[in-house]
């Protein structure tokens, strides 16, 4: 005997591999989300690392371009051979002054890696600045402008 009544439509059961489909259907959603994510956190790290890589790489082409700016201003008008002594000589000077720039009046001692409390003042001669004093900040310490000098004191726990 039969538990149907008569004129009941047999339940339709799903076609065969529906399950399967679907279940494919639903992996293929989340793998293509997963992949949309992880794209949009590829290209939000590319744009910062971009936008710093940019930003260091402007400020050092900056730094040659104007390098090389006032070697050509130096030697502009000048025939080949004295061309080239002068651009040798500019390029030792302006080495030469970087470096000193760095450690006039201190005889070296700075330290690559650790922030400075620099003042500058007026240089003579002709120098647009030198360093007035400096000193290296330490962890726990405040520092704090006292008239044109830099003070400092034991940071407030």
């Amino acid at each position: 005997m039969s538990s149907r009544e008569p004129g009941d439509q047999p339940k339709s059961r799903p076609a065969r591999g529906f399950h399967r489909r679907r279940a494919i259907e639903i992996w293929a959603g989340f793998l293509l989300a997963a992949a949309v994510i992880g794209a949009g956190g590829f290209v939000a790290g590319i744009r910062s690392a971009t936008d710093h890589g940019f930003q260091a790489g402007y400020a050092t082409g900056e730094i040659a371009g104007v390098r090389e700016g006032r070697l050509l201003q130096g030697t502009a008008g000048l025939p080949g051979p004295s061309a080239t002594q002068a651009a040798a000589a500019y390029e030792k000077g302006y080495t030469a002054g970087a470096n000193d720039a760095f450690t006039l009046p201190f005889d070296g001692g700075w330290q690559v890696g650790v922030p400075y409390v620099v003042v500058l003042e007026r240089g003579p001669d002709g120098i647009t600045y030198r360093f007035a004093s400096r000193e290296p900040m330490n962890p726990g310490v405040s520092y704090y402008r006292c008239g044109s000098r830099v003070c400092s004191a034991p940071a407030p726990h």
